[in-house]
């Protein structure tokens, strides 16, 4: 029996469901509405896996189905595609009786989002997250975009889905480094509540890092409703509380331009933490003990070596071209214990430089 999450916003309430037979209720809550025409946009790297599973979900819909496969790398999160999503949709006449319902993980579940946002104006959309990121994090909350101008999801918009379906046996498939790239968001959810909220994710991410079987409702479960409960409060960052998911995000987003997105978003999250925290401590929010102790819960978690090499001056001129930016001031969100986070920090070059290399060191 699936588990579910409600998110309750002013304007439109939706449910998140997860368990193995969540998309028994997509197919149910399709089948119940006066929809004509549904296009399932379908990462590549899914199909691979999943064809059998989702030709048999695609046959149980009673809607005409137009399917769309798209590569989801991050050179692709780009207007191109996105125009090309959008043609597709008009040259095959989909109305605003229509659907889009994305399969894939976030860069996918980003562009369709946006897509269903801006044809006709928004149409229903119906998110299916596959990677453990896109279920823990992106695939809720409504935040859809595209990147441009070499800038991490500068284009978007904010667009509830209709509803979360998360289909555990998809996480079957993923290669080592996709479950490590959604724990850089786990991590992030350990430190936006309280200390049994800590304990619990500690435990699965260091069972998720040794390789070991970890808890997968419970985590995720407890990383969406901490994010629902945030939303519900600031849903589309008007009051400053939702900042607070952007822990490391600032550092993070930087680092993933640097490397040409060779990096993926949670390892770089992972790296954009711990310069948060070692930030954090300089500027005198988070005391030495605090900050030793966190390092030390988590010493089984290493920033990539990939950003070893990165240059520190590079990082920083990306990090002042950051959409939370204003003024022409860096915005950083920081930590000052479990539970207490601090949002629109600046801090100067120098201060930047240091927590970096700090950072490093942990590789």
């Amino acid at each position: 029996m699936a588990k579910k999450i409600t998110v309750k916003l002013v304007e439109k309430s939706y449910p998140i469901f997860i368990g193995d037979d969540s998309l028994s209720k997509l197919v149910d809550a399709i089948n119940s509405k006066s929809i004509s025409k549904c296009l399932v946009v379908v990462d590549k790297n899914v199909e691979k896996h999943h064809s059998v599973l989702i030709r048999k979900f695609l046959a149980s819909l009673n809607c005409k189905v137009n399917r769309y496969d798209f590569n989801a790398v991050e050179s692709n999160k780009s207007l191109r595609q996105l125009s090309k999503i959008l043609t597709f949709l008009s040259q095959n006449f989909y109305g605003r009786d229509s659907a889009l319902i994305a399969i894939g993980g976030g860069i996918t579940g980003d562009i369709s989002g946006f897509a269903a946002s801006i044809f006709m104006r928004g149409i229903p959309f119906y998110q299916v997250p596959t990677t453990l990121l896109s279920m823990v994090d992106s695939s809720a909350g409504g935040k859809t975009g595209i990147n441009f101008d070499n800038k991490k999801n500068l284009i978007g918009s904010f667009y509830q889905p209709e509803a979360v379906y998360i289909h555990n046996p998809f996480l079957a498939s993923l290669p080592k480094r996709e479950v490590i790239c959604g724990a850089g968001e786990i991590f992030k959810y350990a430190f936006l509540a309280d200390e049994n909220n800590y304990r619990l994710l500690k435990k699965n991410l260091s069972q998720i890092f040794s390789g070991k079987g970890f808890n997968e409702n419970d985590t995720i479960k407890s990383c969406l409703q901490i994010k629902a409960s945030i939303v519900e409060y600031d849903e589309k960052e008007t009051t400053g509380l939702r900042k607070i998911l952007n822990l490391g995000h600032t550092f993070a987003h930087a680092f993933e331009v640097e490397s040409k997105h060779k990096l993926k978003h949670g390892e770089a999250v992972i790296a954009g933490i711990y310069c948060a925290f070692f930030l954090s401590n300089l500027l005198g929010y988070l005391s030495d003990q605090k900050l030793n102790q966190i390092i030390s819960d988590f010493s089984f978690i290493k920033p990539s070596s990939q950003i070893q090499k990165m240059d520190a001056e590079r990082v920083y001129e990306l990090m002042i071209g950051d959409k939370k930016n204003s003024a022409g001031k860096i915005k950083l969100v920081l930590l000052e214990e479990i539970g207490n986070i601090i949002v629109d920090v600046t801090a100067d070059r120098n201060q930047i430089y240091n927590s970096i290399a700090k950072m490093k060191k942990l590789i």
